[in-house]
């Protein structure tokens, strides 16, 4: 059987209306109450998961110390990084959507919070955490060069086959790559989640989901009516927002592009009956958790399935050869116009 790298990682953060505003003052990590539970579940799947944590998660004392107890009982866990710049010292007020992104933030800035939010890590764990993930996606050159200067070994910020008016990750496929234009020794490693269509290839059918997302087309709703007939579905490996159907359905497709790693991720607040839209109550949380378990089930019946934190799977990837070499400047930025005139947001697009 052929060998398979599975990560998956949990962005372990406050929870709050995500169609509200940002918090800023009243900050609530009841979510985090629930992991240690979580925990076990994985543990009983064989899984090692990697949790990104973001400075709200850290900052309160209760959670802070179930967190510090969840690292010391599960030595095979991982802690990463995970930045929202409205929590994270220096804050930044979140005045508009374009701010939540850290791509659209000064650098100095970025890398101040950067430092804080490792150094809290650190205290936390007596470790360096190596992996990193940009609150709400998103990553420029300028911050994988802060990552590098601070010890980061991995990225997971890209959201591929996604853009939204601040962003875009729609070039990027969900293949892990050496960022090789860095000049940083060793190379940063990007590990983005799984993502990809019920078809292939992707490319193709990325250009085809481009296409009818525009204006002429998108008011005949022809993406529902094929996702409906089930003949072309983009598909985040994420049992928050995809089935066990549709995820087994992607992985099928990776499969057979012998892609190395399969990469899953939800967030830690879906723990949380009530705190996400994905979750609503205590039947879509054991919801949450079958389809977990099945995916898992259904690549063990194909692969050598290695479950890996996120740090590790990558240093494996690097020395097994997998990896793809990108050379590439995410500094060429692409300019959308939001009608402000004091206002333009810079994103990236691979060319």
């Amino acid at each position: 059987m052929r060998k398979l790298y599975f990560v998956l990682s949990v962005d372990t953060e406050e929870e709050w209306d995500w169609d509200g505003p940002f918090p800023d003052q009243v900050i609530s990590v009841e979510n985090v109450n629930h992991l240690p539970v979580f925990q076990k579940q994985l543990d009983d799947l064989g899984l090692k998961p990697s949790y990104f944590l973001d400075y709200a998660v850290l900052e309160k004392p209760r959670s802070r110390n179930i967190l510090a107890d969840l690292y010391q009982a599960n030595p095979g866990i991982e802690f990463g990084s995970h930045l929202h710049p409205w929590v994270t010292p220096p804050i930044v007020p979140v005045r508009s959507e374009a701010d939540s992104h850290i791509v659209n933030l000064p650098i100095d800035i970025v890398s101040e919070q950067l430092r804080r939010l490792t150094q809290t890590i650190q205290n936390l764990t007596g470790r360096q955490p190596t992996a990193f993930r940009s609150g709400r996606w998103g990553i420029n050159d300028d911050i994988l060069g802060a990552l590098a200067a601070q010890g980061y070994l991995v990225d997971s910020s890209i959201y591929p086959f996604y853009e939204n008016p601040w962003f875009s990750c729609a070039d990027f496929d969900s293949w892990p790559m050496a960022w090789s234009h860095l000049g940083t020794s060793p190379e940063l490693i990007e590990l983005p989640v799984t993502a990809g269509f019920n078809h292939r290839p992707f490319a193709r059918a990325q250009r085809m989901h481009k296409t009818l997302e525009r204006p002429a087309w998108a008011q005949f709703h022809i993406i529902g009516a094929l996702w409906a007939l089930a003949l072309h579905r983009k598909i985040y490996l994420s049992p928050e927002l995809s089935s066990t159907r549709d995820m087994i359905a992607l992985c099928k497709q990776m499969l057979q592009i012998e892609c190395p790693v399969i990469h899953m991720y939800l967030h830690s607040s879906s723990l949380l009956p009530g705190s996400t839209r994905y979750v609503r109550s205590d039947y879509d949380k054991n919801r949450l958790m079958r389809r977990i378990e099945s995916v898992v089930r259904f690549l063990r019946r194909e692969c050598d399935v290695e479950a890996v934190t996120i740090t590790d799977g990558a240093l494996k990837l690097r020395e097994d050869g997998a990896l793809k070499r990108k050379a590439m400047q995410l500094a060429n930025f692409q300019t959308f116009d939001l009608g402000r005139s004091s206002e333009s947001l810079l994103v990236y697009r691979d060319r």
